[in-house]
């Protein structure tokens, strides 16, 4: 079974366990948290441990958590850790978690789940810092949809000299995403109407679950259409084409950031532009219009998104490079010893004035930095001091 396929997130859901009181998992909705925490990690875990898996959409457990949250933990005791889920519904949870991690330290005692951020917008306060360590589930990558080891690429920008993944195969991650209850069905309609109804939960029912904010569901579809089909999709851009307060707009995109379904990347200093947004999934993306390159663009930031997060990467930071004139460069991957360029280039005739943007960096930037294109090429190629690497060694 597709869901039942090892994440590459477990080694360090492992790890994280052995050492911290509390492990959160968050991510958006059908990622697979609920599969790996209840049914892939106990496999994996220590036989001194015993785990309890609790989920809040359970009415039952959420009313009594809502009400006695710590005799509601009280009853697990014996159990580690305690696996709770969707626990965001059950704010009071996490300082009544917070008291018996205080009482008694000890790691892996409780793993929570969560389909949104657990931050103020979603009235929890930050009660476990210090003692909650933080893990984020992305859909699958490509390398985790064909059941391949994590990316072993010591590349700055993770990209592999000989590509383990066939042109056939990555186009298909693009055509099918990587949400593990959906990428492996067959038939092209049932598969889109799996991820349509995921977008109207998230826009229909999810939006409405923020405490305290009126949100426009039309909006927010209109929003998510043009995040996944504009070339340069800023929130300012979008309020233009839509004719909103840029405010109204930035809210909604909060919104869809604390759900997961969006993610933002920041422009780099030496550069222009606004932060933009994308989506998290290259399928998703799909179903509501986005050209060739834009999925290009959102697989490839998923896999450095997920890549980076699984191996605890906090050596490079992530951004995007625009000029003043909008030649944009997709990802700069930054340590404080170098930078990595790339820029995806989506038509088979590969034309050498998109390079230009390339290279004219290379000359501004002071630091040690790598340039790279990502291409229809089967194989890598060098030219004039760029590198020219296949789309599908990124994975």
């Amino acid at each position: 079974m597709p869901h039942s396929r090892k994440r590459h997130a477990l080694a360090l859901l492992l790890k994280k366990i052995s050492f911290s009181p509390v492990v959160s998992i968050q991510g958006a909705r059908q990622t697979g948290k609920s599969f790996l925490a209840r049914d892939i990690l106990p496999d994996s875990l220590s036989k001194k441990l015993d785990p309890k898996y609790v989920s809040f959409d359970a009415q039952g457990s959420k009313d009594f958590a809502l009400t006695n949250p710590d005799t509601f933990l009280e009853q697990f005791g014996d159990y580690a850790p305690v696996i709770l889920d969707e626990a965001q519904k059950v704010p009071a949870i996490f300082d009544a978690v917070k008291l018996r991690v205080d009482r008694e330290r000890r790691p892996g005692a409780y793993v929570l789940l969560g389909s949104t951020e657990f931050s103020h917008l979603t009235r929890v306060r930050e009660s476990l810092t210090g003692r909650m360590s933080r893990l984020r589930l992305y859909p699958m990558n490509a390398a985790e949809t064909l059941g391949l080891a994590p990316n072993p690429s010591q590349h700055g920008g993770l990209i592999q000299e000989k590509p383990r993944v066939k042109r056939k195969e990555f186009l298909q991650f693009l055509d099918r995403g990587g949400f593990p209850g959906i990428f492996a069905v067959r038939a092209d309609g049932e598969r889109q109407s799996l991820i349509r109804d995921w977008l109207d939960l998230i826009v229909q029912r999810d939006i409405h679950q923020i405490p305290g904010l009126k949100l426009d569901s039309e909006l927010c579809e209109r929003i998510l259409s043009l995040v996944a089909t504009l070339e340069t999709p800023s929130a300012g851009e979008m309020a233009r084409i839509l004719r909103k307060d840029p405010r109204t707009v930035r809210k909604h995109l909060e919104v869809l950031e604390t759900l997961f379904v969006v993610q933002s990347l920041s422009p780099h200093p030496m550069g222009f532009g606004k932060k933009l947004y994308f989506l998290c999934d290259p399928l998703a993306a799909g179903a509501l219009g986005a050209s060739f390159l834009r999925k290009l663009e959102t697989a490839f930031l998923l896999e450095q998104w997920s890549q980076r997060s699984y191996r605890d990467d906090r050596q490079f930071h992530l951004f995007f490079y625009q000029t003043n004139r909008g030649s944009r460069i997709q990802l700069l991957a930054e340590s404080p010893q170098q930078l990595v360029a790339v820029k995806i280039l989506s038509e088979e005739r590969i034309d050498e004035r998109e390079l230009e943007v390339l290279r004219a960096l290379g000359k501004k930037c002071s630091k040690p930095i790598t340039l790279v294109a990502m291409t229809s090429l089967g194989e890598t190629h060098r030219i004039k001091g760029i590198k020219l690497c296949p789309w599908e060694a990124a994975c």
